[in-house]
């Protein structure tokens, strides 16, 4: 699409103050606007007849997210680990100046790493995973030739 930009990625949770902290507090994103949803022509876009939901918009790095938490209907409660090869949004990446010191800082706030997800791969590339409040995976990459400034040579 040209005349377009990238506006933002919206994640549905299960408990929005729950991922409000885990999102703001844990991976510092700031919040810049929230909004509670409740309009006849807003539920028409969502294809979601009757929703109602709360929309909190946050960035982090130049990198917006909005979480979205549905009053009604509720979304379903199939709470459980996404893995990589489902159909959808697969994970989102931090890298990390230091994987040790960044587990520590998460770990400070009783998130682990999912078991058995740390490797070094062949370049050097040293990641593993860990999880939101509702299971989706966040990739935590050490790369010494990304630095800060992904992808570049």
């Amino acid at each position: 699409m040209k005349n377009a930009v990238l506006l933002h990625y919206s994640h549905c949770v299960s408990d929005i103050e729950r991922s409000r902290r885990f999102y703001t507090q844990v991976l510092g994103f700031e919040v810049m606007a929230e909004f509670d949803f409740d309009d006849p022509k807003t539920a028409q876009v969502m294809l979601v007849p009757g929703a109602r939901f709360k929309g909190i918009f946050m960035q982090r790095d130049g990198m917006r997210i909005e979480i979205i938490g549905f009053s009604n209907p509720r979304p379903r409660d199939e709470q459980r680990p996404r893995f990589a090869n489902e159909i959808g949004h697969s994970h989102f990446t931090f890298n990390v100046q230091d994987l040790d010191a960044a587990l520590a800082e998460l770990r400070a706030h009783g998130i682990e790493p999912e078991p058995g997800s740390r490797a070094v791969l062949h370049h050097g590339i040293e990641c593993c995973v860990i999880r939101d409040p509702d299971g989706f995976p966040i990739e935590l990459v050490h790369s010494p030739r990304l630095g800060t400034a992904p992808y570049q040579a």
